[in-house]
């Protein structure tokens, strides 16, 4: 049994690439609202779109990837690699080489090396999703799987503080010139263990992953994380990848000077993170357990579903809805929003699949959910130019309607262990179904798996 010392490190070590996906996500969203290589300081949409949805480009290539290679090659093979990805990435966009470029280079530029961090950060997301599950648990399974994803919050709140610092720091200069892990035990147990010699490659991923997704029940669920992770990551990186825009859009942002302009930007989203996002994360972590994974998503998305068609209607020029009423109603959005789907769409394709396939399903469901952002983040701009805020919140709430009823298609994990999950349990069975005994896999790989 792991001491709580190491307990905790290996939630601080597991949260540090969620840590880094809230801190470039937001990070770039409030970097764009100055950027001087543009006209009057104001980058157009599609260059906007281009920029922030590069992050979740390159994430969906890092989940899908990460994803195969952490059920062939094992968790601690992998694990720790991706980092060097989003270091890299990250350097590169900060080191930009500003003299001499085009506006069109340095969208190009920067979008080129977020695909490259978002690899990097994506590839985390099976891993990290896969270890918090497997290891001996700091509180519940689902507990410490949430604890670790929560870093994701601290980090969206994290940008904001720099930016808030980092525009005091610069305060003066702007009003004069704007211009100026190692091998897990259920893994060993349930697909194989190298040190006892065995061997598992593509060509046993393969075949495992077909035998168990040529079952339709199970394949149903695999669709129904995959769709509900997609149909959500477009309504929530549609509010968080152009926070800014929103509050500047409801009244929040507007400013006497262009300094305070930004200070204002920089301090409502502050709020909103302190106010919605950020307890989100911290409640959401304690209600699997209570509630349930799937009632706990479901619920939350109906809500948000109304709350949505509500902001969407006291949006409008003629409703004259204070600016604190729309903060208010924005804010509780963001905490149902992170205190359901954001924390189970997460949590949920670490449980429902057996080791076997566990880190390929959570994988293909993370990258389903980054497509859902990538073709928010490309399209928010244009769809908002053509429709009006007003307009894409009620779309958003149709979104949030889907999700829910795609939510109703996975079993529910809560009581069941992870030796339960490999027996069928979730699907009524109590007997094993579809995989080895321990000592079984030992024979299995010892006879068929590939000779070196």
């Amino acid at each position: 049994m792991a001491s709580l010392g190491a307990k905790l490190r290996f939630v601080l070590t597991a949260g540090v690439g969620f840590f880094a996906d809230g801190y470039l996500n937001l990070t770039i969203g409030l970097g764009e609202r100055f950027n001087l290589y543009f006209q009057n300081g104001k980058v157009p949409a599609v260059d906007s779109d281009i920029i922030k949805g590069g992050l979740n480009l390159g994430m969906v290539a890092g989940q899908l990837l990460s994803g195969v290679l952490s059920d062939v090659l094992g968790r601690h093979t992998i694990y720790g690699k991706e980092l060097l990805l989003t270091i890299f990435g990250t350097l590169m966009v900060i080191l930009l080489p500003w003299k001499g470029m085009s506006v069109q280079s340095v969208t190009a530029w920067v979008a080129v090396f977020r695909v490259l961090t978002g690899a990097g950060i994506g590839a985390d997301y099976p891993l990290s999703s896969s270890l918090s599950a497997e290891k001996s648990p700091f509180g519940s399974r689902a507990v410490q799987v949430l604890t670790v994803f929560s870093n994701i919050g601290l980090g969206n709140i994290a940008a904001s503080i720099v930016f808030l610092v980092l525009l005091k720091a610069f305060e003066g200069s702007m009003a004069n010139d704007l211009s100026h892990l190692e091998w897990t035990v259920p893994y060993k147990q349930y697909v194989c263990d190298d040190a006892a010699g065995q061997r598992h490659g593509f060509t046993e991923q393969w075949k495992d992953f077909r035998e168990y997704f040529n079952e339709l029940r199970h394949a149903k669920v695999l669709f129904a994380t995959a769709a509900s992770w997609f149909l959500f990551d477009i309504a929530y990186y549609g509010i968080n990848l152009n926070q800014s825009i929103i509050l500047a859009r409801i009244g929040y942002a507007k400013g006497a000077t262009p300094w305070q302009t930004l200070y204002n930007t920089a301090v409502g989203n502050i709020i909103i993170q302190a106010a919605g996002f950020l307890p989100g994360f911290y409640v959401g972590i304690f209600l699997p357990d209570r509630i349930g994974r799937v009632r706990q998503q479901f619920y939350t998305c109906i809500i948000v579903c109304i709350l949505y068609a509500i902001w969407a209607g006291i949006s409008t020029q003629s409703a004259h809805t204070p600016t604190a009423g729309l903060m208010v109603i924005f804010a509780l959005s963001q905490f149902l929003l992170t205190v359901g789907p954001n924390c189970t769409t997460f949590l949920i394709p670490a449980e429902v699949f057996p080791t076997r396939v566990r880190g390929t399903a959570h994988g293909i469901s993370a990258a389903a959910g980054k497509c859902g952002a990538i073709l928010t983040a490309f399209a928010f701009g244009t769809v908002e130019d053509a429709i009006s805020l007003e307009g894409v919140l009620g779309l958003f709430s149709g979104v949030m309607l889907l999700t829910a009823l795609v939510t109703l298609m996975i079993p529910e994990s809560k009581n069941h262990t992870l030796d339960g999950i490999e027996r069928g349990e979730l699907y009524g069975e109590r007997a094993a179904v579809a995989e080895l005994s321990s000592s079984e896999n030992v024979a299995y790989f010892n006879d068929n798996g590939p000779k070196v």
